[in-house]
């Protein structure tokens, strides 16, 4: 559950393209013994049903809105496509298998090229072997030969260790890594070093404030190659390759409309966090450290404890890590090596990109990225680069902080105000997933609206390319608005409160988003946990993704929304969780089912789902007694926060609250406090 896969050492997308051609090109037969087909990689089929076993519920699925029986199906417009054709089945194997983890989302073209990298980055490691790496002339031997004849090709007598703010050996392993990325892999490292000018200013700038060594930004640059659009076969994500429950742990979004892993600020933050801590549980040791990023720290302890010494190439010798971890710490290295003194190896000639700059608009509601691009004077492309947590075509409902090309907040706000609101908003109304044998004008007629805006709304160029399992935005018409920050930013610039000017004498409210915690939101807006709970009436420490809290006292009204466990009168609100039946629930509180049902206007008593909030009426007394009275837990070895909290029908986010734990790291022995 905790394991961070780099995503440079996944199973690649041009093998996973290959598998999709031969799936739909081969012949019942198959391949023939004459032309067998390689197999590099294992079958993804165990990967898949073990990836689905650790996933987190995704965020309840808004009813889907009811069309007319008679909807009218549009036809395509005669300049589009001449066919409409049905959705595309994908292949059992192939390249939709990793689409299934973005939850149906559209791949840019900066996710597909991250992949073909990836993909050939790991077929070419998989030629560097320990055999490999010590015989035989390398690459560099014929194309400079003057330098590798020398007597020292690689320049280690002129490695100072004391230049770097991380611990550097020489060994034979990174000896190996160094070869390789002077060689084979060049092309790969002189890419990284191309897109390194873009993020790595506020790298340094985060991990200086934060007390740790600016060579770390190396970690990131093995992880993803500085590629926020890194997707690994794992599912880990972004330039820091966190996995979703990891992710989460450290308090980014990820849900259906965002992924704050592939976002630069949130997720260098948490990845700093995370290091910080795995730095303080192996008692200083940069090495152990990240071994444990990589392949988690409990396999790590384990290894620790097994081998009986902490020092890394030791335990490294054993059978005790994954190879990946192994080759991980070599590799960073030999890549701060190089990054020190790129010259010196013949990096001689990388056009640097551009430091990353932006100035940042809060646009309310949701609006299509084309709507936006054309208030902000450029093209979706460049949005979409400078927001690449964004999963679909648009903003989410509750609104999000758009960054936009630097210089032009204030001709943003102006451009958008003027835009028509029919043509700007595009609240979503349904979401639906495509099924066997729909094509795009019968989704479009089911739900009333344009083949035109299903289309845009979705980013859709060819409305004949639709797969079954995508899942498409449907748009719909609601109030939206655009405000700028009070305050340009342009990287690198620590994130920081950016509207906390607002006067506290007028109302203000915040919309909870999946993930929020009271703890979070409190922090936010300078106010305590129990302001918050004083001005929104809320008994415990539950809210629910929607629901509108007031964050001053101007705001409370003493009724903000419907906090998922306060009562009114003898009314208790109840939020269904993971595994939850009616049956369960009315033997909780002490009423039957069919009252429930009847309470809530539930049809089929099996259509309840995580996160819907039941009324729970006359039973006050039973609820508050439910409620209340805390139990203690003492962790066990080869325990995690993940596995408690489903063991004791709480979330992850809770248990952090409850204990005031931030970050994922849990010790034997150690106390935690649980809610009964």
């Amino acid at each position: 559950m905790f394991r961070i896969s780099s995503a440079l050492g996944r199973a690649s997308f041009l093998v996973l393209l290959s598998a999709a051609a031969v799936a739909e090109a081969a012949t019942p037969e198959g391949p023939t013994s004459e032309n067998p087909e390689p197999a590099v990689f294992p079958p993804h089929t165990t990967r898949k049903s073990k990836r689905k076993a650790a996933e987190v519920p995704p965020a309840p699925v808004p009813a889907a809105v009811e069309s007319p029986a008679d909807s009218p199906i549009e036809e395509i417009p005669a300049e589009g496509p001449a066919v409409d054709a049905p959705a595309i089945e994908p292949p059992a194997e192939g390249v939709w298998h990793w689409v299934e983890q973005m939850d149906g989302e559209i791949p840019t073209a900066e996710q597909v090229d991250a992949l073909e990298e990836s993909a050939e980055r790991t077929v070419a490691e998989r030629r560097l072997s320990d055999e490999l790496s010590s015989s035989g002339p390398p690459t560099t031997f014929y194309t400079d030969p003057v330098r590798s004849l020398r007597p020292d090709p690689l320049y280690l007598d002129r490695v100072d260790p004391s230049e770097f703010d991380i611990p550097i050996e020489i060994n034979e392993e990174v000896v190996k890594w160094i070869r390789y990325f002077t060689g084979d892999g060049r092309k790969y490292y002189a890419k990284w070093l191309t897109r390194s000018t873009i993020y790595r200013p506020y790298m340094y700038e985060q991990l200086e404030k934060a007390g740790l060594p600016r060579d770390l930004v190396y970690l990131s640059m093995i992880e993803s190659g500085y590629n926020a659009h890194a997707l690994s076969h794992a599912g880990a994500a972004g330039m820091w390759q966190f996995m979703p429950a990891t992710g989460k742990m450290y308090k980014l979004r990820i849900d259906y409309w965002v992924d704050e892993r592939r976002d630069i600020e949130k997720s260098t933050r948490a990845a700093i966090d995370m290091l910080g801590e795995l730095h303080q549980m192996f008692d200083g040791s940069w090495y152990l450290a990240w071994a444990s990023y990589n392949g988690g720290p409990g396999r790590v302890r384990r290894s620790v404890q097994s081998s009986g010494t902490e020092n890394f190439w030791t335990i490294a010798q054993g059978a005790w890590l994954h190879p990946e971890t192994e080759n991980y710490v070599p590799k960073i290295i030999a890549a701060a090596i190089i990054g020190h003194h790129p010259e010196r190896y013949g990096f001689d000639n990388i056009e640097y990109q551009p430091t990353l700059e932006y100035d940042v608009a809060h646009v309310s509601g949701s609006v299509s990225l084309e709507v936006l691009a054309r208030a902000a004077g450029t093209s979706v492309t460049i949005l979409q680069d400078l927001n690449p947590a964004l999963r679909r075509y648009s903003t989410p409902a509750e609104g999000f902080d758009l960054k936009i090309p630097a210089g032009g907040q204030s001709r943003f706000v102006a451009a958008l105000a003027t835009i028509p609101r029919e043509e700007r908003s595009t609240t979503t109304v349904a979401r639906h997933t495509v099924r066997r044998g729909e094509t795009l004008s019968v989704i479009a007629g089911k739900y009333n609206v344009s083949l035109g805006d299903l289309s845009q709304a979705n980013g859709l160029r060819n409305v004949n390319r639709i797969y079954v399992g995508m899942s498409l935005v449907i748009p719909g018409r609601g109030e939206i608005a655009a405000e700028a920050t009070p305050t340009e930013r342009k990287a690198p610039v620590a994130a920081a409160a950016t509207r906390s000017s607002t006067p506290k004498t007028a109302a203000k409210y915040h919309t909870v988003a999946r993930g929020d915690t009271l703890s979070e939101i409190a922090s936010k807006y300078g106010v305590s946990v129990t302001q918050l709970k004083s001005w929104n009436k809320v008994s415990g420490s539950t809210i629910v993704p929607g629901q509108k809290l007031a964050v001053n006292s101007s705001g409370g009204t003493g009724s903000s929304g419907s906090s998922s466990s306060s009562s009114s009168g003898s009314t208790t609100k109840y939020t269904v969780k993971k595994g939850d039946t009616l049956s369960t629930i009315a033997a909780k509180y002490g009423v039957t089912t069919a009252q429930i049902q009847s309470w809530n206007g539930i049809k089929n008593a099996s259509s309840i789902y995580a996160g819907q909030v039941l009324s729970v009426k006359g039973s006050s007394t039973s609820a508050a007694a439910a409620s209340s009275g805390w139990t203690t837990y003492t962790v066990k070895s080869g325990d995690s926060l993940g596995a408690i909290a489903q063991r004791h029908g709480c979330t992850v986010t809770e248990l952090q609250s409850w204990n005031g734990i931030r970050g994922s790291v849990i010790q034997p022995g150690q106390k935690l406090k649980l809610k009964s």
